[in-house]
């Protein structure tokens, strides 16, 4: 496994491999959330169910949406570490 940090390039990196949410692996509440990266085929008909200004959560678990991230990374408003796998 690799850990990068949840900034810019890693989150356009993730975009051009096609992953379009983040998922935290821990819970919703920590200061650092670990997240890995999933696609998610159905998201452009359901992305009206999110708001694009929070975090959803679900089952206790943030959810990022990928483009709503790299926009708050511009801004350093997200913090965390991404697990990826080799």
């Amino acid at each position: 496994m690799i850990f990068k940090r949840l900034n810019y390039q890693t989150l356009q990196s993730l975009r051009l491999q096609g992953y379009n949410i983040l998922l935290t692996i821990g819970r919703a509440e920590d200061e650092n959330p670990i997240y890995f990266p999933m696609k998610l085929e159905s998201l452009n008909a359901d992305r009206s169910k999110f708001d694009s200004n929070d975090t959803a959560t679900f089952q206790g678990k943030k959810i990022l949406i990928l483009d709503d991230a790299i926009q708050r990374s511009l801004n350093h408003d997200l913090n965390g570490i991404i697990q990826l796998d080799n």
